[in-house]
């Protein structure tokens, strides 16, 4: 495309935005006037609004408080973490089994042992029996310590899981810090704690990430932990390659330039796209879809082909900038509470001037492949004059 195209196309474009803004500012000083002409009128109109509220939100309240009883009797659905928590904790019985037992066991073996020592005492002799005998007696009491011991460590571990589970709080995950602080114990503790847990299947589905940080209730949870670990990593090394090569192409100010141009057109298609998200009317979609597929195309062959930056310097930092205010134009008079003639024919001369646009990028796309085409027809050429010369064509077979 010649540049009398283009500049035909920009005054079409700046004409069009003039008379668009030209629409919006009447459409602003007439809604200001209808907003003060209604202001009375509103005024006047809340006044018996109000009472009505007044009295509307009295009965309600009484309604509410009516029925406020009956509400709370409604159960609760069941928590869906539940499944992955065990109803009862390991130990929460046998725990109390061993420190009941554990305890008795101590108390008559304690009384045992005194007694036996007392009666010992009496006796001129001390002889190896009495001394097996005592220390049967204490290796009972050592293992029913064991055993008292053993329970209180069970009852304690029972109490942790209800301690763990009250501040999941419905939640699939929790830091191991927060659970460490509840309990009042070092993070390293908790950790080990709760793979027992997870161990004996208190928790049977319950993980525990690499750096000790987080604890998780189930493996979809967990599996979602590992792909978003998985994410972060190759977003850093991607943001780490892209910063590397950011580096190197500081220094090269046709690289550089190559960069901000291809960042500025896609973030150009971004906003496009944002404009066209927030109009709903197909016909408009589809030219924004199309406009946002051509600018997509010029960018990848600019990329691939930095020799043809040139080329798209002013596409990019003069066409691309008034077609983004021509869409912006036509946004704020699509959003115009009253759709009036005026606003109506500023939006189909901006839909107009879309086909236009459309079709100047695509012919500027299509310039940008003319080298391209030209090799190709001069490569075939080349093969037919070779062909030819060895006698390899159709024609020369017939005869």
């Amino acid at each position: 495309m010649d540049k009398k195209d283009f500049s035909n196309l920009e005054n079409q474009i700046r004409d069009t935005i003039k008379n668009a803004f030209d629409v919006i500012d009447f459409a602003k000083i007439k809604k200001d006037i209808d907003d003060k002409a209604q202001e009375t009128v509103r005024e006047t109109r809340n006044k018996f609004v109000d009472k009505s509220q007044y009295f509307d939100k009295k009965i309600k309240d009484e309604l509410k408080n009516r029925y406020k009883n009956i509400a709370n009797v409604v159960p609760k659905s069941e928590n869906k973490i539940q499944k992955y928590i065990a109803k009862r904790p390991v130990g929460s019985i046998s725990g109390t089994l061993y420190t009941i037992f554990g305890s008795i066991l101590s108390g008559i073996l304690g009384i045992l042992i005194i007694s036996y020592s007392i009666l010992i005492s009496f006796k001129s002799e001390f002889l190896m029996s009495n001394l097996i005998s005592l220390g049967i007696l204490f290796s009972f009491l050592a293992a029913s310590g064991a055993f008292t011991l053993r329970g209180i460590n069970l009852r304690k571990r029972a109490k942790r899981f209800k301690e763990y589970v009250k501040l999941l709080r419905g939640n699939s995950y929790c830091s191991i810090s927060e659970l460490a602080e509840a309990v009042r114990k070092k993070n390293k503790f908790v950790v080990k704690d709760l793979r027992k847990m997870i161990e004996l299947n208190m928790f049977p589905q319950g993980h525990i990430d690499d750096k000790q940080t987080y604890f998780m209730l189930n493996n979809e949870v967990y599996e979602n932990y590992l792909t978003s670990q998985e994410s972060l990593k190759k977003r850093n090394e991607d943001e780490l390659k892209k910063q590397e090569e950011l580096k190197k192409d500081f220094n090269d100010p046709v690289k550089m330039e190559l960069r901000n141009t291809i960042e500025m057109g896609r973030d150009y298609i971004k906003q496009i796209g944002d404009i066209s998200s927030s109009i709903d009317k197909e016909e408009i979609s589809k030219k924004l879809n199309r406009l946002q597929n051509i600018i997509n195309q010029i960018l990848k062959y600019v990329e691939q082909n930095p020799k043809k930056l040139q080329e798209v310097d002013r596409f990019a930092k003069h066409y691309l900038p008034m077609t983004l205010k021509l869409l912006n134009a036509y946004k704020e008079l699509n959003e115009q509470p009253v759709q009036g003639d005026n606003i109506r024919n500023a939006k189909n001369e901006i839909e107009k001037t879309l086909d236009t646009i459309n079709n100047a990028f695509e012919k500027l796309l299509d310039d940008l492949f003319e080298e391209i085409a030209l090799d190709i027809s001069t490569d075939i050429s080349v093969l037919e004059t070779l062909f030819t010369q060895e006698g390899l064509k159709k024609d020369d077979f017939k005869k």
